[in-house]
């Protein structure tokens, strides 16, 4: 009946599941990036997604806005955690 070769039916078998995980994870991904990061509407990307193994693939390069950076807040030296850290890390010597 059919013709193909266990090679083949191997590689046709790993581009189903390559062609599905594409596919749910580029679903999840549009679901869980909030609307003001997508850079077309949500449906747009959702119909995308089921473009063989391409559509993907065409999300995760376009279909976000970078994040904001945000500067990292910086420890002070009145800071309890950073005295607690010196503390433990440098006990003083009892005299």
């Amino acid at each position: 009946m059919f013709d193909l070769t266990t090679t083949q039916l191997v590689l046709i078998g790993v581009l189903v599941a390559l062609q599905f995980g594409l596919l749910l994870a580029g679903l999840i991904t549009v679901a869980r990036t909030p609307q003001e990061r997508l850079t077309a509407p949500r449906i747009v990307w959702i119909l995308v997604c089921f473009i063989q193994v391409v559509g993907p693939i065409v999300f995760f390069v376009a279909g976000r806005k970078p994040k904001t950076a945000v500067e990292p807040q910086r420890a002070t030296e009145a800071s309890p955690i950073l005295d607690r850290v010196v503390a433990e890390f440098y006990p003083k010597a009892d005299r």
